[in-house]
């Protein structure tokens, strides 16, 4: 009886809820009909004002080009016929045409630079019929201000056209000492200005955009407008008193807005207005009529789609919720063997984590007994800084996959250099590398764009996890292959990068590869048990990648290998290319590697370099031989470390054999310069180039070793210029302070500690001119963190106080957390442990005033 009441009034409630959200949808319907309209004018007004912007932009930008030409031509001292080929010259639009008009004399008589239409060599231009488009009493010749006629007809093409003018004088063709005066005219279509007015929306279709002037003179008028000044039609199909048209005058050249009337055929309509900003009297009109504009009406559909759904509810609800509590039940085992999952794994990966704990405290008690050895000092450090980056990466992982868990995972995109996230995966790579042995090589494709706009420490994650997994599971002796491409994308403004990561590791099972981006995954295998891991990366990996909207595939087959292929689509970061020229280099590719062998030619080719290629050391040394035969010797020789036959150390000894010390070379490899340094230098060799081979790489190596310019690189290396610099260090750990104290100190820049956020506050607020170039600002400090400190200092009264650099240097290393700094008014952020290399960059960038 009890369960029977308790499903009756389930049911009644479910009614009553029912009707209610029936009575809600109609009210909402209703409302929405009358907000539709409201919602429409308000959506017509904005795209009124995007194209005031858009027709401001366009005025600005040709009259600009017309001031050019006239300076140009003012500065230099042209005749007529000068004047008008340099013009023919400086642009090749086919829609545009110039005048030059004489206006020392009443013929008005001048020169174009496009024949009259139906001639092919008749440039005179007479304008004393129609006289001059603009009065040359009102020319505006202030920076900045733009000279346009309204709306007249060529009368060298006979089409309708804007002409945007300046003042020149002439040198007299006949007379060279005698001045003339004219006025030059760039002459548009009224059409190339129509066509950049375009509605975003479809039912905007029958709209028209024309342009008045303050008294409601057309100079570009729509079909719709039947006199010849809108005031004047306004004021035919209209009921208003006089004091409503100089109302009316008054907000067209003040203020944008809209408001509805009657057309001549007495429809209502909606007008549209913006002034146009870059030229004052000017107004831009949008006329719809006002049956085109969407109305919303109440859809009894929808009414009564809902109402059957509800029902349906209805009759449904006890069923829904049999099968709910069922789904409980299911989620509470579920999140109880997760639980499970996560104890086993704590459990089993308890190995991972002790592994390189004791390696530190082992080494650390190692070097501190051998204080006497520095090789064995040096030798324990080096490992500790193996095993605490270890460490790192596990932390990092297991913090990583707990965002990912609780969705606070989030990315910050910003502007970075591809080629230097390329270089960084090399680099990690190495002691691997050189430690099993791998056959490793790292090929790039196309990579047109260095600079690109996303999160720089995602698609650094991203690819360090999948390189770092390839190089972990990959036994002794075995090949990892790194492939990356730039490919077109689908999405304006990006590219496609194409990340391919190949091993000849122990592979995968399929029933792992089912569920390989699960947390705490890893496969049961003795061989995989002995390689350090949490099972994290692929989660995290695959976590990213979808958040950024790429994909992430893999092939794998048990004891043959693994290939991960990530395609990202990364928008191109505005930033402007840098002018990198090799013209007058000649130069030798040396690769047995057909793909690289081509790659880097294409990429010295665009450089303006004149290659050469050789596919093995024997065609290389008979080609420097006939060339130095001739005295014609190459101007760098470019060659790859390991080649069959005979590898780079070779081919570099017989050529200095031959050709002596004039010819520079340099080494290429995918390996460490350390490893081969000794040997290469023995052989030859000049410089080394790390591959992959990038245009700034190649660019940059061969500019330093010739001497052709001043390079970035070669300044970077160089810390004299920031010597002498005072940074003004917030930390309150002193084991960091003396640690980051030191390192400045070594390069000349001298540091001053403040212990918590107060004390840096008010070590600047009285800090004199010179005292500190920027701050160092630690985030988790007591009395004051370091973001309340960096809001506070931006708060001083004193300008050159508050607009002191500020750089976080802080463990929050997350993309939120770099954010929350740059909210506080900070200028940069340096994840701990701190790199001394970012450190020094931040410097200089402060140093150069690009900060």
């Amino acid at each position: 009886m009890q369960t029977a009441n308790k499903r009756y009034l389930i049911i009644a409630v479910n009614v009553a809820v029912m009707l209610a959200i029936i009575g809600f949808v109609l009210l909402y319907a209703q409302r929405a009909a009358n907000e539709s309209i409201d919602a429409e004018v308000a959506q017509f007004e904005t795209a009124t004002v995007t194209m005031e912007q858009v027709t401001a932009n366009y005025l600005e930008s040709e009259q600009i080009i017309c001031n050019t030409w006239a300076r140009y031509i003012n500065n230099n001292a042209m005749t007529v016929d000068e004047a008008v080929a340099f013009i023919r010259a400086s642009h090749a639009s086919p829609d545009t045409a110039a005048h030059i008009v004489f206006t020392d004399d009443d013929s008005l008589a001048g020169l174009s630079t496009r024949p009259k239409t139906g001639t092919k060599n008749d440039y005179a231009v007479s304008y004393k019929a129609i006289g001059l488009p603009i009065q040359l009493d009102n020319l505006n010749e202030q920076d900045g201000a733009i000279n346009v006629s309204r709306s007249y007809t060529n009368p060298s093409s006979g089409i309708q056209s804007l002409a945007f003018c300046n003042k020149v004088t002439l040198v007299d063709s006949r007379d060279a000492t005698k001045k003339r005066e004219a006025v030059l005219l760039r002459i548009i279509p009224t059409e190339k200005l129509q066509d950049k007015w375009v509605f975003p929306i479809d039912r905007y279709k029958d709209a028209e955009v024309s342009l008045v002037d303050s008294d409601g003179n057309y100079i570009i008028k729509g079909h719709h407008y039947k006199n010849n000044n809108f005031i004047e039609f306004y004021k035919s199909y209209n009921e208003v008193d006089f004091a409503g048209v100089e109302d009316l005058k008054t907000r067209l050249n003040t203020q944008s807005g809209s408001f509805f009337m009657a057309n001549s055929r007495a429809e209502e309509c909606l007008i549209a207005y913006a002034p146009i900003s870059a030229n004052e009297g000017w107004t831009i009109l949008n006329y719809i009529q006002a049956g085109n504009l969407h109305r919303s009406t109440v859809d009894w559909l929808l009414v009564g789609g809902v109402a059957c759904a509800l029902l349906f509810l209805l009759f449904f609800d006890m069923l829904f919720m049999n099968w709910f509590n069922v789904r409980l039940n299911e989620a509470a085992k579920e999140a109880e063997a997760a639980n499970r999952a996560k104890s086993d794994f704590l459990s089993t990966m308890s190995h991972d984590i002790r592994t390189p704990m004791n390696a530190i405290l082992g080494l650390t008690t190692i070097a501190e007994r051998n204080v006497d050895d520095p090789a064995t000092v040096k030798d324990s450090l080096h490992k500790i800084g193996l095993a605490s980056n270890h460490l790192l990466t596990l932390i990092n992982d297991i913090l990583d996959i707990s965002k990912v868990e609780s969705g606070k995972l989030s990315l910050t995109p910003v502007m970075f250099s591809i080629v230097e996230v390329t270089e960084n995966l090399v680099n990690i790579s190495q002691p691997m590398v050189k430690e099993k042995n791998i056959d490793f090589d790292f090929h790039i494709n196309a990579m047109e764009h260095e600079f690109l706009y996303a999160d720089q420490l995602r698609i650094n994650q991203v690819f360090i996890n999948i390189l770092s997994n390839a190089l972990k599971y990959t036994e002794a002796g075995g090949s990892v292959k790194v492939d990356l491409k730039e490919l077109p994308s689908d999405l304006p403004g990006a590219v496609r990068l194409v990340y391919r990561v190949a091993d000849t590791g122990m592979g995968m099972s399929e029933e792992f590869m089912e569920h390989m981006y699960e947390s705490f995954s890893r496969q049961t295998d003795s061989r995989v048990n002995s390689v350090q891991g949490t099972g994290l990366g692929l989660a995290i990996t695959k976590q990213m990648v979808d958040l950024m909207g790429g994909t992430i595939d893999c092939e794998s087959k048990l004891g043959e290998g693994t290939t991960f292929t990530v395609a990202l689509d990364v928008p191109i970061a505005d930033q402007e290319a840098q002018d990198m020229t090799l013209e007058s280099v000649d130069a030798l590719l040396v690769d047995d590697d057909e793909v690289l062998l081509q790659t880097a030619q294409d990429t010295l080719s665009s450089l303006d370099a004149r290659v050469e290629v050789a596919s093995s050391g024997a065609q290389a040394l008979e080609m420097v031989g006939a060339r130095h035969s001739q005295h014609n010797d190459y101007s760098v020789i470019i060659v790859d470390w390991k080649m069959p036959g005979m590898d780079g150390i070779e081919v570099m000894r017989r050529v200095r054999a031959l050709t002596g010390g004039e010819v520079p070379i340099i080494l290429i490899s995918a390996y460490d310069w350390s490893e081969i340094e000794e040997s290469a230098k023995a052989a030859g060799a000049d410089g080394f180039i790390s591959k992959p081979l990038f245009r700034t790489t190649l660019y940059r190596a061969i500019n330093e070793l010739l001497h052709l310019a001043d390079t970035p690189a070669a300044r970077e290396d160089d810390n004299s210029d920031i010597a002498g610099m005072r940074v003004l260090v917030a930390e309150d750990n002193d084991i960091n302070w003396e640690i980051i104290n030191t390192l400045l100190d070594t390069h000349g820049i001298q540091a001053t500690r403040a212990e918590n956020g107060q004390v840096a506050v008010d070590a600047v607020a009285s800090a004199q001119p010179g005292d500190f170039d920027l701050v160092f600002m630690d985030v988790q400090m007591p009395v004051m963190n370091g973001i309340e400190a960096a809001k506070a200092i931006r708060a001083l009264p004193d300008e050159a106080a508050s607009t002191i650099p500020i750089i976080a240097t802080t463990a929050d290393a997350f993309s939120e957390d770099v954010a929350r700094c740059m909210d506080a008014g900070m200028n940069g952020h340096i994840a701990k442990p701190i790199d001394m290399k970012l450190v020094l960059k931040e410097i200089r960038r402060v140093k150069e005033g690009k900060l």
